[in-house]
């Protein structure tokens, strides 16, 4: 609970079925002790809550949700392949990013696109996500131009990136709102990409790290998605997706 005080940003997709949502009563918005917040039926689209939705704020590592959604898109364009295999640079190299979330990778090692994904969504690796941007788009520099380019193409009007994983630069903002629109093309474009969201640990050179979504672990909640944030200028984050019958 002392954790949710911090949030800047509190951004959940509820999935339920077309007549439930007809049928069903929307309570008053609750009261939310964060910087900004939406809550979004995903299947109607309507919008069941919100405060500051439209604020720009430091992303965090909901940043990684990017990162994540181009590199479904390039899947499925054909572009690159799960199987491709990258070369790590020393941009991308682990100890480039002490103190901060990683998936410990070594500079010359070749690993496949599909452990440096999950390496992304369940390990929050900073320097998986550079190890993607340059394989993608040459530099990292560059990437962000991609990513600055999907997000025009998806309507995100209050968002700007400037790095592919989140870690602070005041030219690196997005809004709830924005946020919730990333979330509903992750779900709607790349169903394979968003599913990783769901798995609770990933295991890279012997080591085990959890996914930082700790929502998945109460069944109660339904959550099968999607991403979590911290940084000390952003504060907490959290990307949230859950099921209702």
């Amino acid at each position: 609970m002392k954790k949710i005080c911090h949030l800047f940003t509190v951004v959940t997709l509820l999935f339920s079925s077309a007549s439930f949502a007809a049928q069903s009563l929307v309570p008053n918005a609750p009261s939310i002790n964060a910087k900004a917040y939406i809550l979004i039926d995903h299947t109607t689209g309507k919008v069941l809550a919100e405060g500051n939705s439209a604020e720009s704020l430091p992303p965090a590592s909901l940043t990684k949700m990017m990162t994540s959604y181009i590199i479904g898109k390039e899947i499925l364009a054909g572009r690159i392949s799960s199987n491709d295999m990258v070369t790590i640079s020393e941009n991308a190299w682990a100890k480039n990013f002490p103190e901060s979330s990683k998936m410990f990778i070594e500079v010359g090692k070749e690993i496949s696109v599909e452990d440096l994904n999950r390496g992304i969504i369940i390990s929050s690796g900073n320097d998986a996500c550079v190890a993607m941007a340059e394989h993608i788009a040459g530099s990292e520099d560059a990437f962000a131009d991609l990513m600055n380019n999907y997000a025009e193409q998806i309507g995100m009007n209050d968002s700007h990136f400037s790095n592919s994983h989140g870690l602070p630069d005041p030219d690196q903002y997005v809004s709830a709102r924005d946020m919730a629109t990333l979330a509903s093309a992750l779900i709607e474009e790349t169903p394979e990409e968003y599913a990783l969201y769901a798995e609770k640990s990933f295991t890279f050179n012997n080591i085990k790290q959890y996914n930082r979504n700790s929502l998945l672990w109460d069944r109660s909640l339904n959550v099968d998605g999607i991403k979590t944030g911290h940084t000390n200028e952003a504060g907490y984050s959290l990307v949230s997706s859950a099921v209702e019958d």
